[in-house]
């Protein structure tokens, strides 16, 4: 599989061509992003991608000499350039630094492909033959971090095609009877976010490597077996006989902690599930130590680790939201006032600040009920803040400051969103409240500027909401309205049309004839007629 680093400085830029790639029936992944050339030097370091798509109007380190130090650097990574512009020092820079292909923004799905086809061919004439090998064996590696993936959320679950799989990929005859371990880390929103400009997937993959080295150390294991969980929150890794007795796993972990925490200020929390002598088995050995590790305390610090023979903490006997605050925070959430739901989600994030001996699955317990039920009272909310309101952001807590954030967070969103909505709703009864003036005045000689001052509003503000709740702009509601009555009067009256201009608020008829002949396509005149026939014609029908 072909790695793929993106680098542009747009976020919406970054994001729509990875999710390009990943749509490309191509054997490529994404696995890593970067704003500019600068940070992209520095990610190539750790992800080592076979390919870079890169835009090149960028800040601090501009796509002319990003291509430039790739060039000279790293020429085994081939290049696609996508850029909005065509300008010729441009085209000249990707040239002269041997770029695959320069593609010009908007960027459809088949010139994409067929750049990513000619950069991965081009990709693999460079490859030496050791560099074919690594690639042979980080494809061989994510083979089987996936099939383990698979086991673990039994998605795989006929025992012939695990024993068939784990055969072909040399896992059974390593591991034998195991214990699997299951790692998080406390402090890894923070430091992927200082540390790492938010990507996550670097941030696991460096403790991944970290892990790596640890276990090839300890067990004597040259191809450690370890894989990420299906959300890449935690890492997993077997521990296999004879080395997974409780000493020597808690050995282990303590030299890891120690590591991760000298290179990255992250604590290690650990949960160990008992031993298990198959790999069907895997999916309860996940389930088991990913409890485990949630018996571990929220507000511990340090390394935190569980095994099952050793005595669990106990769930805090303190109810963490009683009945009557659920009930609340209810009916602040159905009421839509911001202010009460933050004060209620403060008083019970002080409440947990006080239950140290709090373990982090009765916090994910109590904060899912409470997420639960803000998506059910404000389903618009819980669509507008997907991410929020998916459980992995709770699965991902497993310290108190992280647990703070993301009620100071929640209650944050609540407030101005709640507020928002509020004010977008009393504008809309105000502008309601207009349009029902105009259609009883539409006749009278009236601006935008008189309604403003009717109404004691700015006048731009009145023309922005005015079209964002009807629609239609001031001139273009005014103007309908008196047509509508124009066409009813020329139906069902035999008045002259210059009263009916007057009527309707024109007093030069020659002008009322002009906006209504745009209006209906046809003149006054005509319409009229034209309606007279149209009725004729109804009754000679019946």
């Amino acid at each position: 599989m072909y790695k793929i680093m993106v680098v542009d400085d747009e976020t919406w830029g970054r994001k729509s061509v990875s999710k390009m790639i990943s749509e490309l029936a191509l054997d490529v992944e994404v696995i890593a992003e970067a704003r500019h050339g600068e940070e992209a030097l520095e990610l190539i370091q750790m992800s080592k991608p076979h390919i870079v798509v890169t835009d090149m109007n960028m800040p601090v380190m501009n796509g002319q000499q990003f291509l430039e130090t790739l060039y000279t650097k790293y020429a085994e990574i081939k290049v696609i350039v996508i850029s909005g512009y065509s300008q010729f020092e441009y085209l000249k820079a990707a040239v002269t630094y041997q770029a695959c292909e320069y593609v010009l923004k908007p960027i459809s799905m088949q010139d994409l492909k067929q750049a990513m086809i000619k950069a991965m061919e081009a990709s693999l004439n460079y490859l030496s033959i050791l560099q074919q090998k690594r690639l042979t064996k980080d494809m061989w590696n994510l083979r089987r971090e996936v099939f383990l993936q698979n086991v673990t959320s039994r998605r795989i679950t006929n025992q012939s095609d695990i024993q068939g799989q784990s055969v072909e990929l040399q896992i059974t005859e390593g591991i034998g009877s195991y214990r699997l371990a299951v790692c998080m880390f406390r402090g890894f929103h923070e430091i992927s976010e200082t540390k790492f400009h938010g990507n996550a997937d670097l941030l696991i993959f460096s403790i991944e490597n970290i892990l790596s080295e640890l276990i090839a150390d300890t067990i004597q294991e040259t191809a450690p077996l370890l894989f990420k969980s299906d959300d890449k929150l935690r890492l997993c890794v077997f521990i296999p006989e004879p080395v997974n007795d409780d000493r020597r796993i808690r050995l282990l972990f303590s030299t890891f902690h120690d590591a991760v925490y000298h290179m990255l200020k992250l604590d290690v929390v650990v949960g160990v599930s008992g031993a298990y002598a198959n790999l069907e088995k895997l999916p309860e050995a996940f389930e088991t130590a990913y409890e485990q590790l949630r018996n571990n305390t929220l507000h511990d610090s340090g390394l935190s680790i569980n095994l099952p023979e050793q005595m669990s903490p106990t769930d805090s006997q303190s109810e963490m939201v009683s009945q009557f605050e659920l009930k609340a925070l209810q009916q602040a959430f159905v009421t839509r006032n911001g202010e009460e739901s933050r004060k209620l989600l403060k008083g019970y994030a002080h409440k947990v600040s006080h239950m140290n001996s709090l373990t982090i699955r009765e916090a994910h317990r109590s904060l899912g009920k409470i997420m639960e039920m803000a998506a059910s009272e404000m389903k618009e909310l819980a669509l507008s803040y997907t991410q929020l309101f998916d459980t992995r952001s709770i699965i991902a807590i497993v310290d108190w400051k992280q647990f703070s954030a993301f009620i100071d967070q929640f209650a944050l969103l609540l407030v101005d969103d709640l507020d928002t909505r509020k004010k977008a709703s009393d504008s809309t009864k105000l502008i309601h409240e207009i349009t029902s003036y105009l259609d009883k005045q539409y006749f009278e000689d009236v601006s935008l500027i008189d309604l403003a001052t009717r109404f004691h509003l700015d006048p731009s503000y009145l023309s922005k909401q005015f079209k964002s709740v009807t629609g239609e702009n001031f001139i273009e509601y005014l103007t309908r309205k008196r047509m509508e009555m124009a066409c009813e009067l020329l139906r069902l009256s035999e008045r002259k049309i210059t009263d009916i201009s007057e009527l309707v608020g024109y007093e030069n008829q020659r002008y009322f004839s002009q906006v209504f002949k745009k209006f209906t396509g046809q003149t006054p005149s005509e319409y009229r007629e034209h309606a007279e026939e149209r009725a004729e014609q109804q009754n000679f029908e019946h």
